[in-house]
């Protein structure tokens, strides 16, 4: 039984292109590992402060009127609402429901005031107008917590 040598060659260009491929396969296990490792004790951030009941900012609700959509912004600070306004009514929507803009401005000076959003008193004869503003208020300010 006669052994027979095989003589492989392999080109140099074949042994770059793994080398290259092992280099990729390395960093990319490395970056997964960083990226979805568990944090060190050590390197925690501190806790956010959580009696605070709101993030600081601007934050908006979609109000749909017929076929017409109209965002409700509500600006909050860290502690409380600081104002409830009414982004891009256009003037055809403001004149088909004219009750918004006096709603919206006193809903925002009770609520600015320090009133609860449940806590908003109105007038009955604009009450659904104002279910429906302090709804989008409400969706608002889920997006705030």
């Amino acid at each position: 039984m006669k052994s027979k040598t095989h003589i492989v060659v392999v080109r140099m260009k074949e042994i770059i292109y793994t080398a290259i491929f092992l280099v990729f396969a390395i960093i990319l296990i490395l970056l997964l590992v960083f990226m979805f490792g568990g944090k060190k004790k050590g390197s925690e951030a501190p806790a956010q402060n959580t009696s605070s009941p709101y993030t600081a900012g601007v934050y908006t609700s979609s109000l749909v009127l017929g076929d017409n959509v109209v965002d409700v912004a509500v600006t909050v600070d860290s502690e409380h609402i600081t104002g409830v306004s009414i982004v891009n009514l256009e003037e055809a929507v403001a004149t088909m429901y004219p009750l918004l803009e006096n709603c919206i401005e006193d809903i925002s000076a009770q609520l600015a005031g320090g009133t609860a959003i449940e806590d908003v008193s109105y007038d009955s004869s604009n009450q659904y107008t104002y279910q429906l503003l302090s709804q989008a208020v409400n969706n608002a300010l889920a997006k705030a917590k």
